[in-house]
């Protein structure tokens, strides 16, 4: 379980943190059943001393740490954070540590996650810190001395990273054993939502396909176990998670281990199908077989991914500026950095020539690096980025999808198109959920005209060529569009360009705070 502010139910507050990580560790049917959880101190306000709070309160329940479930903190970036920030929480693992180790003789914490990891350079320069630190813990407070006691669990977010996998992997395995470490497995986290966010929903899939194939044969080259985590919310953008739509994620996905359990499926779809889904994962993520892919398939994979990503960024491009507005003005769910602060921080945008190097097709690479890399647009977060486009009837699901299949199918035949569902066989499922929450009368009121041409040609060609029903399909999706049709003029007053609804400001934020949330409950998240 995470503690992403996916969900549109509750806003947690950092106090409320640990209780809620104890009943999600506490056993069916009194907790939820879940074996790990993911302590998060990325752009948020997480206090240092939450893992040892979490440690503490399990003991309480004589759930041991490291033995029956497992603290895995995800700690900062020391390059888009701060290398202190970084160190404070490695800190933090060692008191929590400490503290476990006292009382029940157990290693509490044995590996800590890396977000947005880019390069081998980046991890061996975490561990070397973590070594550090795993010195002075055994100096100060008699902790074990050995340097392997924690792992790292690199966390891939952009999608030339992720098709760079076997590389950085192996380099980082290469140098570590150089500095005499080892490393007997690698777990390792492919992100599904930023990918999303930077290159598209198509790209984010196969790139996290390709990372997987590729992970397994790196860990036979090298002897190594590999054990991946799927990283995704419950949004068919942001993966789709859900308890309904499990068997295509395991299909899709074969050879995960791991599977992240976020806000909004605990909160928004409920404790009870969190607790069948934690069930279910617990049974047949183990028995999985993993992805192999030939080199053609790859290839097929790399053209398709360059196809997607020209289409979902020549809109992208067109409209970030006023999604970053409306993205600003979203309810926050959790005690989070803000995304414009001297402590906080915001992603890059995606940089497709970096796509180049996979893409045989030279017609695709050279479109590829006809984008304006040097645009200033401090992306929102990806929770907010899709809670944006949902609010304004615009699903992100669909950006670039229909003009990308269009292409695929002119460039290689029909026969393509085959090949697309066979390495995305869920496709018409994840598109016809969000396919009921489209209303592109009310997304033409906040979108320039360019952007609205290339995004009815999506619509057009998804419904053409998959047979996706477009717009509500039942009462409650009818009552959704009642709620966008409300939230309009009020929102469109708060970006500046409507007319006075509310003469109190804080009132209207309120009123459309509101709205949202609930728009949120009836798709099952917030973004």
């Amino acid at each position: 379980m995470t503690q992403h502010p996916d969900c549109a139910s509750r806003y947690i507050p950092i106090q409320e943190e640990p209780q809620e990580a104890i009943f999600g560790l506490t056993p069916a049917p009194e907790g939820l059943g879940v074996e790990e959880i993911m302590i998060d101190f990325e752009g948020k306000l997480t206090p240092y001393h939450q893992p040892v709070q979490v440690a503490t309160g399990l003991l309480e329940k004589g759930i041991v740490p490291g033995r029956d479930v497992f603290i895995t903190p995800r700690i900062v970036s020391a390059t888009k954070e701060n290398a202190f920030r970084q160190l404070m929480a490695l800190l933090s693992v060692m008191e929590t540590n400490v503290r476990v180790k006292e009382e029940a003789d157990a290693q509490a914490v044995k590996e800590v996650i890396i977000p947005m990891c880019e390069s081998a350079d980046e991890l061996i320069d975490v561990r070397k810190r973590v070594v550090d630190v795993i010195e002075l813990a055994h100096k100060e407070f008699n902790l074990s001395p050995d340097p392997n006691s924690i792992q790292l669990i690199p966390l891939v977010e952009e999608v030339p990273e992720l098709l760079n996998i076997d590389r950085m992997l192996g380099e980082y395995l290469d140098r570590s054993r150089d500095l005499g470490l080892e490393t007997p497995e690698i777990r390792f986290m492919i992100g599904r939502s930023d990918p999303a966010l930077s290159y598209g929903m198509l790209a984010a899939v196969f790139a996290g396909k390709v990372a997987l194939a590729k992970a397994y044969k790196t860990g036979e080259d090298y002897a190594v176990d590999i054990a991946p985590i799927f990283g995704a919310g419950s949004l068919p953008f942001r993966g789709h998670v859900t308890l309904e739509n499990i068997d295509n994620i395991i299909k899709a996905y074969p050879g995960v281990k791991t599977i992240t359990i976020q806000s909004a499926l605990r909160y928004d779809h409920g404790f009870d199908k969190t607790r069948k889904l934690a069930q279910i994962l617990k049974e047949r993520l183990p028995t999985e077989n993993h992805l192999k892919f030939s080199e053609d398939e790859y290839h097929t994979l790399y053209n398709f991914i360059g196809i997607f990503t020209k289409h979902y960024l020549n809109t992208f491009f067109r409209i970030i500026d006023m999604v970053c507005k409306v993205s600003d003005l979203m309810p926050k769910q959790r005690d989070r950095l803000a995304r414009i602060s001297a402590v906080g921080y915001a992603r890059d945008v995606a940089k497709p020539h970096k796509l180049t190097r996979f893409v045989e097709d030279k017609t695709i690479a050279q479109e590829l690096k006809q984008f304006d890399l040097n645009v200033k647009v401090l992306l929102p977060r990806v929770i907010t980025y899709t809670a944006s486009l949902y609010a304004i009837g615009l699903p992100p699901e669909f950006i670039g999808t229909g003009r990308g299949l269009k292409e695929i199918i002119s460039r290689y035949g029909d026969e393509s198109l085959s090949d697309l569902l066979k390495f995305y066989p869920s496709i018409k499922e994840d598109l016809g959920f969000a396919a009921r929450f489209v209303n592109l009368g009310i997304a033409k009121e906040f979108l320039q005209d360019e952007a609205m041409k290339e995004i009815e040609e999506d619509l057009n060609a998804v419904q053409e060529i998959l047979g996706i029903n477009i717009g509500p399909q039942t009462e409650e999706d009818k009552f959704y569009f009642t709620l966008v049709e409300t939230t309009k003029p009020i929102l469109k007053h708060l970006l500046g360009t409507g007319k006075v609804i509310v003469p109190d400001q804080e009132e209207e934020v309120r009123l459309v705070h509101d709205w949202i949330i609930r728009k949120g409950k009836i798709r099952g998240s917030l973004g």
